[in-house]
């Protein structure tokens, strides 16, 4: 995995360096990359948890690492960024509403944007409304792929940290919800073709983003902020969850602090480089 996200980081690098290439085509390649490794996340995700059995204290290490990572990215890379400048102060009440967007998609899906399942009924076995359940974490995913349409790529560096965050936030979604399908009963078949749409609602989120930069009458650094704005709401509301929830008893260990510092440490990291 590590090596993965390295190889994304710099080929991302080389991407921003090359002149021999016009730079839409640039931004073209890059957009690729990010809906290529939105999609594989989810569905290499899906495949592996259905050969290999992932540890439940090894996964919500992953999610809280994540978590940090995702607020450190929200306040040292999106928030300074998308309000810079003059006329940019609206962009408040944009944050508050990807808040309360994530609030009501917690609803349909019951917790698994952070990792968690809330469908166990100790009497009844496991009961899953799996179209409530699969349209919340599929609109979570379409939000989170929104400002990787190409026409927005003119802010690279800030969208690498955020795509990196992004694929290793939904490593443990992909895994909790495989594993959710399976244990309730929908087989190998109908879990892939739940698992495969969850994997292309990032990916449909930078296309409709890119369609909406293209008709929307507003000019492309408002869009692009406002579409930042909502989502930092979101992450504020995942992060925080995930912080105060990542642990079984609800307290911090020595473990889980070293990981939430990891992340910290990497996200200030990648906004110096």
């Amino acid at each position: 995995m590590k090596s993965c996200l390295y190889f994304y980081k710099q080929l991302f690098c080389w991407l921003k360096t090359c002149n021999f290439v016009p730079n839409y085509f640039n931004k073209e390649i890059m957009n690729w990359i990010a809906i290529i490794a939105l999609f594989l996340s989810v569905f290499i995700s899906a495949i592996v948890v259905l050969k290999v059995k992932v540890q439940e204290k090894n996964l919500r290490l992953l999610l809280a690492f994540s978590g940090a990572y995702l607020l450190s990215v929200s306040f040292t890379h999106i928030i300074p960024s998308i309000f810079s400048g003059d006329g940019f102060a609206f962009l408040g009440y944009y944050v508050l509403l990807g808040f309360f967007i994530q609030l009501f998609l917690e609803f349909l899906s019951s917790g698994v944007a952070h990792g968690h399942d809330h469908h166990c009924d100790q009497d009844n076995g496991i009961k899953i409304e799996p179209m409530a359940l699969l349209l919340g974490i599929s609109l979570h995913a379409f939000f989170e792929g929104m400002p990787f349409a190409h026409e927005l790529h003119d802010h690279s560096h800030l969208q690498e940290s955020l795509l990196i965050g992004i694929v290793i936030h939904k490593i443990p979604i992909a895994i909790v919800l495989t594993s959710l399908f399976i244990n309730a009963g929908y087989g190998l078949k109908k879990t892939l073709i739940y698992m495969i749409i969850f994997a292309f609602a990032s990916p449909l989120g930078s296309f409709i983003s890119a369609f909406g930069a293209e008709f929307i009458p507003i000019d492309s650094e408002t869009y692009y902020k406002i579409i930042m704005a909502i989502v930092v709401g979101i992450f504020m509301h995942i992060s925080t969850t995930i912080l105060f929830e990542s642990d079984k008893n609800h307290h911090f260990n020595l473990r889980k602090m070293m990981v939430i510092l990891l992340g910290v440490t990497l996200a200030i990291i990648s906004k110096l480089i």
